[in-house]
């Protein structure tokens, strides 16, 4: 597995692998995820053959860096994609300044939450309705000092 910075090529495929991650009313649309390639630190993991197999995106504001999305083909989950893209964008906000990095992971998502903590994220606080009514988050937090 190669994990490179994402271009527009790999656009289709992004938004393929977010429908399959998230029911359409909370999934990004392309036009999001065109503009993030271009404005964010976007990277792509890619398989055999170069197949993009999974994505992250964030950014950072000041000392503080933030994971926009992170998201894994199903059949390519639990073979370490979404560690690896973690832990390279972590190594990236980090050179942009970042002190800290915040997620936010969906609570009817346990696998997410597990790999999160796995990585060091810690809970902070419970962000009601985050992916829409009756869908909260948690938001975690890493210090990368």
């Amino acid at each position: 597995m190669r994990v490179r910075r994402a271009q527009l090529r790999d656009l289709a495929r992004i938004v393929e692998i977010e429908g399959l991650c998230f029911p359409q009313e909370t999934a990004f649309p392309a036009g999001m995820f065109a503009y993030l390639i271009r404005y964010s630190v976007a990277l792509v993991a890619c398989g055999p053959g170069g197949r993009v197999v999974g994505f992250v995106m964030g950014y950072t504001s000041g000392n503080v860096g933030a994971v926009y999305t992170l998201d894994v083909h199903p059949f390519s989950r639990r073979k370490g994609v979404g560690l690896a893209l973690l832990q390279e964008i972590e190594t990236r906000l980090q050179h942009l300044g970042a002190e800290a990095i915040r997620l936010e992971a969906a609570l009817e998502n346990p696998e997410a939450v597990r790999l999160y903590r796995r990585a060091g994220y810690r809970e902070r606080e419970l962000v009601r309705n985050y992916y829409g009514r009756g869908k909260d988050a948690v938001r975690m937090w890493k210090s990368l000092a």
